[in-house]
């Protein structure tokens, strides 16, 4: 064996004790500690103060992540920020914070539940809270607009891969089906001066995303529109676009979402899906830990190119091609009618 090779052993104990490395940055992301560091050094006493903890448990918490590149402790023992801490700042682009605070706050259960998915094929996070996560967010405003913020992050990413890699010049209408608080349309507005669009989205979001594209200057060419995309999606738009929407959603739930869309569409337009496309057999993929989390979190998937395909055939759409961009985790599926 190469004396350099991990051994196996000790590879596992790793990745079994990767949640102890998740926690220490979810509570370092709650008590806002790279906010409040800024671009200072400060010491775990000063931090304690600012975020009314005990002083000797936190400076253990922080020595921990400093080990793996999450902050830094100088020789003083002042805590800075480093590249990867500036993700759970908040307010930043590519912020990650909103994104560990769900992940580790409202999700954390039903990860913990996970063998009832797989017992059952139902979905654990609603066996732990009674209702689905969706519903759990209309009724808990807070960690709803908080799992608003965390897709924001992704959309951050999503606007970097995706827009180099896709022209949208030519539309003039385009509609966001599920859009969030917009900012990807936005984004995409920004890259199409001659089109506008409509975020669609559920009711409960409609306010925080006009203050979203109010704040950006784009209350003009961008509206709100609120209802269910189970029930219809506004009409005759040029291009629909869906960012990880489908992945939430059974088989039988997606094909109604692309039948929605399929019917308000022109003979013309262009149904626009952005989702992982997770390869067959051994191959590394991030979506194959990403679609246990659908298993677990909304009885959605992450789907091959296979399974995307029967979807668009069922609703009667057609995939006309698949674009790859810089990440794994985002292709675009460029979808039309038969």
């Amino acid at each position: 064996m190469n004396p350099q090779e991990t051994p196996p052993p000790v590879q596992m104990m790793q990745m079994i004790t990767g949640f102890w490395t998740s926690c220490c940055i979810y509570n370092a992301a709650k008590l806002n500690i790279a906010d409040v560091i800024g671009t200072n050094a400060l010491t775990a006493d000063q931090l304690a103060e600012a975020t009314h903890s005990h002083a000797p448990s936190l400076y253990r918490v922080l020595r921990a992540l400093g080990s793996v590149g999450i902050f830094s402790e100088n020789e003083i023992g002042e805590f800075s920020n480093t590249p990867l801490s500036n993700t759970l700042k908040s307010e930043v682009p590519g912020s990650m914070k909103a994104m560990a605070m769900a992940q580790l706050g409202d999700h954390y259960d039903g990860w913990g539940n996970l063998m009832y998915s797989i017992k059952t094929g139902n979905t654990a996070f609603d066996k732990v809270e009674g209702m689905s996560i969706w519903k759990y967010y209309e009724t808990h405003p807070e960690e709803g607009i908080n799992f608003m913020k965390a897709m924001t992050g992704v959309t951050g990413a999503v606007i970097m891969n995706v827009l180099p890699a896709y022209d949208f010049t030519s539309f003039k209408k385009i509609v966001d089906v599920g859009g969030g608080n917009g900012a990807l349309l936005m984004a995409v507005l920004n890259t199409a001066p001659q089109a506008e669009g409509i975020v669609f989205d559920e009711e409960y979001l409609k306010d925080e995303t006009k203050k979203s594209i109010a704040a950006k200057g784009l209350s003009k060419r961008c509206t709100v529109e609120s209802g269910s995309f189970f029930d219809f999606v506004p009409k005759d738009a040029d291009a629909y676009l869906m960012k990880m929407v489908l992945h939430d959603w059974t088989d039988e739930q997606c094909i109604q979402i692309l039948k929605n869309c399929q019917h308000a569409a022109k003979s013309d337009s262009k149904i626009i899906v952005i989702e992982a496309v997770i390869p067959e057999g051994n191959v590394p993929h991030p979506g194959k830990f990403m679609d246990i989390n659908m298993m677990a979190m909304t009885g959605g998937k992450e789907r091959t190119a296979k399974e995307f395909t029967s979807l668009f055939t069922q609703a009667g759409l057609k995939l006309s091609k698949i674009i790859p961009t810089h990440s794994p985790m985002f292709n675009i599926l460029e979808v039309t009618k038969n």
